[in-house]
């Protein structure tokens, strides 16, 4: 969480307390986060905790400290609703002070105390939460736990004076991919790097608080960089991950800005040069343009999986039928089959069928030859499809998607065959990219079990998935298909029936300035070029050889208009 001088002064007294304390009959004090769902650092609970530190400091009866969180999360970071207010005061206001102070300063006090102060990290801690650990003396941590640095995630670094200390604890080779990737590493991983200093064999607070009586105080901020961290940031590592960034985060500011913090941290800058670093960085993404959009997608997308107004509960999802073992389809079976959802998947020539599944095996197979997948997971994976040429397999199935060429007969005729041999409450949904989707569902005697559901293309690793609500679409059925969305971990919007849907709408224009740059002497290897520089996973050439051109050329000719634009 975020605040500013001004924040503090208005929660001087502290209306709202999110920390509590008690002191165990060992004298060791507890002090608990308290912010559901994840104990969140928001302005109330680090001006409580600051006040709560100080007491436990001063008790006489406290020997030693333990921090840890209610429930099973130790704390998910930073108050990001709070950016906001810190971003309206503008940067001018933080030339002398870093927009993140108030946590700087709570964690100072924890680094100070005399008493040893030891983390009992009983869930996850992301970002601030595990700045919060680091500010402690020692951590102790259960074993299902993790611990990360996703700032970067939303365009920013952890400003809590993280990428100070965790340099301190860990090699290179483990805190630079926290800070720059995003990725979380596991409690067993964090013990052999050093971050944590033991795991919990029982009750983690139990554990953490003989720990505290039995060790000295040991502040990070008073120990060195390791040694070989300084070694290696001398011998170019620093730069050498800064370009991999590079290549794998085109455009992007916020890596360059976490590694000018460690580099300060692997300097002979003391501790608190190097926090003033990191304060100058963290402002400077704080106010960019990049990490306000990411800040808005990170809501954005929150905000897209609730559909105001809607209050049935979804259908479960046992097995899943899908028509047409094409590029698509085999991508959504791939979804569902990862995720333990039995597949039954149709085509209508034996030869497609076997071409469906060998390009589908074929992509859990290489990941097996890249150490990303167990060979006998695979051939589970395998085991969880039936393919088949047979509409009566669907019998059984929850949900059927339609993946067949956009054609708008063909689907029509698809549509005809799934009503007779489905169950009457079977959803039976559509990935059309554009055709009306009203005009496929009244082949059905019952519309109102159809929507739209688009996804992009290769399915099995696009995020996105279009929800397309139709005329007669039940509750039911929508709450169905965004909670599906949800469990084949997607990102589901729902989106009005028009012409290219919201996706294809927004893409449409930029597709078609491509092609205008070809007709007046661009090459496709320019145009592709110009747009991947800028940050694009691929161009729009690639992506419409990817998707296949001879897609577009059918729509125009269904359409009527060989001329025709999607707007």
């Amino acid at each position: 969480a975020a605040y500013s001088r001004e924040g503090q002064d208005s929660l001087r007294f502290f209306p709202n307390m999110t920390t509590e304390i008690h002191v165990r009959p060992d004298g060791v004090g507890v002090l608990t986060l308290n912010n559901a769902p994840v104990n969140s650092l928001s302005a109330s609970l680090m001006a409580s905790f600051g006040e709560n530190i100080q007491k436990l400091v001063a008790d006489p009866k406290v020997k030693a400290i333990v921090v840890t969180g209610k429930g099973g999360f130790f704390c998910g970071g930073a108050e990001i609703t709070e950016f906001g207010k810190i971003t309206k005061q503008g940067p001018e206001a933080f030339k002398d002070v870093s927009p993140v102070q108030g946590l700087c300063t709570v964690f100072d006090l924890v680094d100070a105390s005399p008493k040893t102060v030891v983390a009992a990290v009983n869930g996850i801690a992301l970002g601030g939460g595990l700045e919060v650990a680091l500010a402690c003396h020692y951590r102790v941590g259960v074993a299902a736990a993790s611990v990360g640095f996703p700032e970067v995630q939303l365009g920013l670094l952890p400003g809590g004076e993280g990428t100070q200390r965790i340099p301190r604890l860990a090699p290179l080779e483990v805190c630079l991919p926290m800070l720059i990737t995003g990725a979380p590493v596991k409690m067993a991983q964090a013990l052999k790097a050093g971050i944590v200093d033991a795991i919990a064999k029982g009750d983690v607070v139990e554990e953490a608080a003989q720990f505290a009586l039995s060790k000295p105080p040991a502040p990070i901020s008073k120990r060195p960089v390791l040694q070989a961290n300084r070694f290696k940031a001398l011998g170019g590592a620093l730069d050498m991950v800064l370009n991999q960034a590079s290549q794998q985060a085109k455009g992007m500011i916020a890596p360059e800005a976490i590694i000018n913090c460690v580099r300060a941290a692997c300097s002979t800058m003391s501790f608190q040069e190097g926090c003033k670093v990191e304060s100058k960085e963290f402002t400077r993404l704080l106010f960019g343009v990049q990490s306000a959009a990411l800040r808005h997608l990170f809501f954005a997308e929150r905000m897209a999986n609730k559909v105001a107004g809607l209050t049935a509960k979804p259908a479960p999802i046992k097995k899943v039928g899908i028509v047409g073992a094409g590029l698509m389809g085999g991508g959504i079976a791939i979804c569902f089959v990862q995720k333990g959802i039995a597949v039954v998947l149709k085509d209508a020539k034996q030869e497609w069928l076997d071409s469906g599944m060998k390009n589908i095996t074929a992509i859990w197979m290489g990941q097996v030859k890249r150490g990303r997948l167990a060979e006998e997971k695979a051939k589970g994976y395998v085991g969880l499809i039936k393919p088949t040429l047979n509409y009566d397999d669907f019998m059984d199935c929850d949900i059927i998607i339609e993946a067949v060429p956009e054609i708008m007969t063909l689907k029509k005729e698809v549509f005809q065959a799934l009503d007779k041999c489905t169950k009457p409450d079977t959803l039976i949904c559509t990935n059309t990219s554009g055709l009306n989707i009203d005009e496929i569902a009244a082949e059905l005697k019952d519309p109102s079990r159809c929507m739209g559901t688009h996804f992009f293309s290769p399915a099995n690793v696009m995020q996105l998935l279009e929800n397309v609500k139709t005329a007669k679409a039940s509750e039911k059925t929508i709450a169905t298909c965004m909670a599906m969305g949800k469990v084949i971990s997607k990102k589901a919007v729902l989106v009005g029936n028009c012409d290219g849907f919201v996706g294809n709408r927004m893409l449409a224009p930029y597709a078609s300035e491509a092609k205008q740059l070809l007709e007046d002497g661009a090459t496709i290897e320019q145009v592709d070029r110009v747009a991947e520089s800028f940050g694009m996973a691929m161009g729009p050439m690639t992506l419409g050889d990817l998707v296949g051109q001879e897609l577009f050329w059918k729509q125009r000719k269904a359409a009527g208009d060989m001329m025709k634009q999607t707007k």
